[in-house]
């Protein structure tokens, strides 16, 4: 060997050596599977955050925690981890989520041999009904035969003078009876196999899904940590799911005596299906809808154009509710969480559990308990039913948000009402059915008339209510009729007080209202007159 390359290969050696004794050894990556339980969720408009907790207590280097089980369906993107009571070299290096596609096992030899031996029962049963109504029908069509020929046979004895009506009508009774009820057994036999041919298309189904595997997914979560000192730390993740929901619903109930109560339940009805059971969890309700986008409306031309002023005034009615805070009318349905334009946070008061099948599950948020006036109220123009009505305030510190509400009278479910948004203080009012002790009957009647000097026109309308108390107790009522109000100087309307009961006047809404006392098995005839007047020019009314 060359005296050169022996010195350029014995310095080569000499310089690996001596990197390989500067590197450090490689650290080993240790792996930990925990359970990390499902500590809080705050349920949000259409999502919920999810927190796990787990408390670690690991040696000094390189760990990979596997969180398994969780939701396969979490936003990676909001997948967020912190290391609490930890050292200040402590520190999670990697956060991800690891999914799998498997197939799920099961006992498909023996699902198999159960479903082919119901297969084969529900064809033997029913080849037993085809075969029984084929002998019913031929016997049924054997004794059609018979008394059809039994039948002709009566005119040619009746020739001959052998008439013996007795035998006659027994043999034919005999043969109707029998027709009668094979005709029977075979439509009992058509309905069998109808409801049998259904059982069987059933585990048809039932067969073809379980010959075929079926799949599932399963995610985890790893966590990728870098520990310095060996000490008790507390890990916690934090994710946001979709296919979970929550909304408000009420519970009230009414006490009546002498000192009558309301009560009221707030609670939150949660859905989920996450692919992941929450137990024995805290819940956390919030009114923060993070996917409702705010887009500036577009600018559009919004033209202006003249025309010249009618000579004839053309009126119309129309029906004008009457908005109040609190005491307005009840919503018609509920598309999202109304919180009143404030982002509210509503705890739950136990520990719940909700597991992910898509049911609803309703966990107690708060509760009062104030005293109400009650009052018995009738609007006989929207329904001729006394009801029961309570006016309360919501005396808690949170408010009512816009939901259903389960109405309990005493120990007794009469059904559901909703509610609008209602703030802590304000006054509310609820509906608790109707009296069945009361009946209540409304008739109208119209009288035009035109003067034949000013040509205005005089509508008069009267409307009267009978109240009849067929209880024994006496009732004090809240009668409410209404007047229409004009807007025009054209059109006016008045009230003919003389001719009204208790001579009404209406107030600037247009209401007229009587309390009325009807002693038990008492009536009452409430008459309302007014009069609309118009103008010769005016068109449309009435």
């Amino acid at each position: 060997m060359d005296i050169a390359v022996a010195n350029r290969v014995n310095i080569h050696s000499q310089w690996v050596k001596k990197m390989q004794g500067n590197l450090a050894p490689r650290e080993t990556l240790q792996t930990l599977i925990i359970r990390a339980p499902i500590s809080t969720v705050t349920l949000l408009e259409d999502r919920a955050l999810v927190q796990r907790q787990e408390t670690l207590t690991l040696t000094p280097g390189l760990w990979r925690i596997t969180i398994a089980n969780v939701a396969p369906i979490l936003a990676d993107k909001t997948l967020r981890g912190t290391l609490q009571n930890a050292s200040s070299g402590d520190r999670i290096n990697e956060l991800q989520v690891r999914r799998q596609m498997l197939v799920k096992e099961s006992d498909l030899p023996e699902q198999m041999r159960s479903l082919m031996g119901q297969w084969r029962e529900f064809q033997q049963t029913f080849q037993g009904l085809d075969r029984h109504r084929d002998g019913r029908q031929s016997e049924f069509s054997e004794l059609a035969d018979i008394l059809e020929r039994a039948m002709a046979e009566v005119p040619i004895d009746a020739a001959w003078g052998r008439l013996d009506v007795q035998d006659w009508r027994s043999q034919f009774q005999e043969l109707f009876a029998r027709l009668r009820a094979l005709r029977g057994e075979i439509i009992e036999t058509y309905q069998a196999q109808e409801k049998l041919v259904r059982q069987l298309n059933d585990l048809i189904t039932r067969i073809q899904s379980v010959s075929r595997p079926d799949y599932f997914y399963r995610a985890n979560i790893e966590v990728d940590l870098n520990i310095t000192i060996a000490r008790e730390c507390e890990l916690i993740i934090n994710y946001i799911v979709p296919n979970a929901l929550w909304r408000p619903w009420h519970q009230a109930r009414l006490q009546q005596g002498e000192n009558p109560t309301v009560s009221l339940r707030c609670d939150g009805c949660v859905w989920q299906q996450t692919g992941e059971d929450w137990h024995n969890i805290d819940l956390i309700f919030s009114t923060a809808r993070p996917s409702l986008g705010a887009d500036p409306p577009l600018l559009n031309e919004d033209r202006l154009n003249i025309q010249e002023k009618s000579s004839e005034i053309v009126v119309e009615t129309r029906e004008q509710t009457i908005q109040t805070t609190g005491l307005g009318t009840g919503m018609q349905e509920l598309p999202g969480v109304d919180d009143g334009g404030e982002v509210r946070i509503l705890r739950s008061q136990t520990k719940a559990t909700i597991l992910s099948d898509g049911h609803p599950y309703r966990v107690p948020i708060f509760a009062w308990e104030t005293s109400p006036e009650v009052k018995y109220i009738l609007m006989p123009e929207l329904a001729t039913q006394v009801i029961l009505k309570s006016e309360q305030v919501n005396p808690s510190e949170y408010p009512l948000l816009a939901a259903p509400v389960d109405l309990i009278r005493s120990t007794e479910f009469i059904g559901n009402t909703s509610l609008l948004f209602v703030a802590s203080g304000e006054k509310f009012a609820l509906g608790w059915g109707a009296d069945a002790g009361m009946r209540v009957q409304r008739t109208q009647k119209q009288e035009q008339k035109q003067d034949a000097i000013s040509r205005w026109k005089t509508t008069t309308i009267t409307t009267q209510i009978y109240l009849s108390n067929i209880s024994n107790e006496s009732r004090t009522i809240e009668v409410t009729e209404r007047v229409p109000i004009s807007e025009l100087e054209q059109v006016k309307v008045s009230i003919i007080s003389e001719e009204s009961t208790d001579n009404i006047s209406a107030d600037r809404n247009g209401f007229c209202i009587w309390n009325i006392t009807l002693l038990p098995y008492s009536q009452k005839e409430i008459i309302l007159v007014y009069k609309v007047q118009s103008a010769p020019d005016v068109k449309g009314l009435m």
